[in-house]
């Protein structure tokens, strides 16, 4: 393993300190629900096999939250640390350099001092109230322009590096606060995010610094992400973004593909010069009240699917990382099994030797998001007439198409590769067309030494 940045050589994906490129398959496991209700070693063995059955899927990229009580190196008294605790990071450090895996730790996530209320709660595994800093600060606001909360939230990332993570391949990204912009206003958390990464960047000089904002679905967007891009020092791009009736853009109540591609897109248009990720997605009832009950019928992971496949053609350093990934959805109906067919289809492609260029179009049935290049053109075709809520809602099979064709320049062949089938077609060009073979949902078609044209 070796440490990664973004590429000197195509700055919208990352490359291993070799020069090699790393291309992030993700996922967020971020805690387990009501770790302190189940002895240590089960919450251990349970990240065990999550990370153990993820990286033989194909995934190579996680995200974990160390300010739940697992992970706390802090938990009950300012300035006191806990190596039971420091104890658990070690394991999944070290589980993940055996595995081949990449970690991005989110440092702290909560939203009050003292008790508060928020949608999506999620009971006994990250609660959003920190009662710790209670005499220090009153609220949030206090809590971002004291420095002796600055000092003590320092200290924990001091300890992390004494700890020696900071040395750790594995350890990719030391992620500032999760949606830093639920607890204050653009000007405080804007001066707060600048002072911190310029001191993290300190601690752990071998890895990169980010922030990240939450849910890009209302009116107050993009002037959110605006600062995000304003940020100097943020290593990549991030954004959440998930499919929910109560949002106040249309895009988030559309189908998956479209409104994660979109966001994708959105963070490309803000700067030209560093990677993007979709570092959270998934379905939620309105307003983000609880995860959505369009997972229940989701067996076959169609949502999944989407999420992981949309963004990387739309131009993101990786595929997108799925929330909700434990009994609630992912575990749920085992779909570990959508990452190995994404990892499928980009198998032997390099992004940054490429250098690809991202471009969108459609035909009556189809979307196509590609990815143009020296040597490949690379096609994610989507079934506009099948989204979530046709299949999941209405409950309508998804369909299987037969004659599809779209034009390519030359006649040469056109290599297939159907997703939901795991199986590899090659078909010849004729008279400039690609007749595609019948599939449903999606399928890739990878054009080598052809420009597609339409």
């Amino acid at each position: 393993m070796k440490f990664v940045s973004p590429s000197r050589i195509h700055p919208r994906y990352f490359e291993k300190q070799d020069g090699s490129t790393y291309l992030p398959i993700g996922l967020n496991l971020c805690f387990f629900r009501d770790s302190e209700k189940r002895p240590d070693a089960e919450v251990l063995e349970t990240f065990r096999f999550w990370m153990t059955e993820f990286a033989r899927n194909g995934g190579n990229f996680v995200r974990i939250w160390l300010g739940v009580p697992f992970f706390d190196i802090m938990p009950d008294r300012p300035g006191e640390f806990s190596e039971k605790s420091l104890s658990h990071i070690r394991f999944v450090v070290d589980l993940a350099e055996k595995l081949g895996i990449r970690i991005k730790f989110t440092l702290e996530h909560f939203r009050h001092i003292g008790c508060g209320t928020d949608a999506e709660m999620f009971p006994g595994a990250a609660d959003f109230n920190k009662p710790l800093y209670l005499g220090l600060a009153s609220d949030m606001r206090e809590y971002l322009a004291s420095p002796e909360c600055r000092n003590l939230y320092l200290a924990k990332a001091k300890r992390l590096a004494d700890a020696g993570f900071g040395d750790s391949e594995a350890v990719i990204a030391w992620e500032l606060w999760n949606e830093i912009n639920c607890i204050g206003d653009m000007d405080e958390i804007g001066t707060w995010s600048r002072f911190m990464m310029a001191e993290l960047s300190q601690l752990f000089p071998h890895q990169m610094i980010v922030q990240n904002l939450g849910s890009f679905s209302g009116a107050l967007g993009y002037r959110t992400y605006d600062s995000l891009r304003d940020l100097t020092g943020n290593g990549f791009l991030q954004v959440h973004r998930y499919l929910d009736p109560g949002a106040e853009m249309e895009v988030c109540r559309g189908p998956m593909d479209v409104l994660c591609a979109d966001a994708v897109r959105e963070l490309r248009d803000r700067d030209a010069h560093l990677p993007v990720l979709l570092a959270e997605c998934g379905a939620v009832e309105a307003n983000h009240a609880r995860y959505s009950d369009l997972y229940a019928s989701d067996r076959e992971g169609t949502l999944l699917h989407d999420m992981l496949f949309a963004p990387f053609f739309a131009g993101s350093a990786g595929c997108g990382q799925a929330w909700h990934w434990d009994h609630i959805y992912i575990q749920k109906h085992h779909l570990y099994w959508h990452f190995r067919r994404f990892a499928k289809a980009v198998e032997g492609i390099d992004p940054v030797e490429e250098k690809f260029v991202p471009y969108h179009t459609e035909t009556h049935r189809l979307r196509i998001s590609g990815l143009r290049g020296k040597e490949h053109t690379l096609l994610w075709c989507r079934d506009k007439r099948n989204d979530w809520r046709r299949e999941l809602v209405e409950q309508i099979s998804p369909e299987v198409l037969h004659g599809e064709r779209i034009p390519v320049d030359g006649c040469g062949e056109c290599s297939c590769y159907l997703p939901w089938e795991d199986r590899e077609i090659s078909v010849p060009g004729k008279d400039g067309w690609c007749e595609l073979p019948d599939f449903r949902r999606s399928i890739v078609v990878r054009i080598t030494r052809k420009e597609l044209f339409l």
